[in-house]
């Protein structure tokens, strides 16, 4: 039995976001997309927009809670497309170091959410992970999300990023 439930974000939930994005950037900037002091620098509306994705038409947010504490362990979220393509696309992947691995399912978890949110709305399901993320990717392969070929420049806001440092590289699942 999980330790843990799913819901959705909501936009007073924007102090608990703030708090495990900072710890998400502190634990890898490259996954975040940002480095802790860039984070900490985003503004309260900043935050309360993410924290509403949850309950936005074209978005999702998902939190996962510890149920003994009531301390986020996790989130994902997914937003109706992108530069690449109207399909939706999984973003903010992250599970706190204690709860990672199969053990606890907390990337399954959250990830179901995902796709029960994405499955009435395209045929596919797309992610960018960075390419040396081999834990990440072994996930994301275990899933039946596969390369596309399509490949990014690393980008971490607040961070100088060389080309040498790598890419992020698509993946897509099948829905339905």
């Amino acid at each position: 039995m999980p330790s843990y439930s799913i819901r959705s974000t909501r936009e007073d939930d924007w102090p608990l976001v703030r708090a495990l994005r900072i710890e998400n950037a502190t634990d890898n900037a490259i996954s975040y997309g940002a480095t802790p002091d860039a984070t900490r620098a985003m503004t309260e509306d900043d935050w309360r927009m993410r924290a509403r994705r949850g309950t936005a038409p074209d978005a999702t947010s998902l939190a996962a809670t510890e149920l003994r504490t009531g301390r986020w362990i996790g989130m994902m979220s997914a937003q109706t497309g992108d530069a690449d393509g109207p399909e939706p696309v999984l973003t903010g992947v992250y599970v706190t170091p204690g709860f990672r691995g199969r053990t606890h399912g907390v990337a399954d978890a959250l990830l179901d959410g995902v796709l029960a949110w994405a499955s009435g709305r395209a045929s596919v399901l797309r992610l960018y992970v960075y390419e040396h993320a081999e834990p990440a990717r072994r996930f994301y392969d275990r899933r039946g999300f596969r390369p596309t070929g399509r490949t990014r420049d690393l980008h971490v806001l607040g961070a100088d990023v060389r080309p040498e440092d790598g890419r992020t590289i698509e993946m897509a699942l099948p829905l339905g």
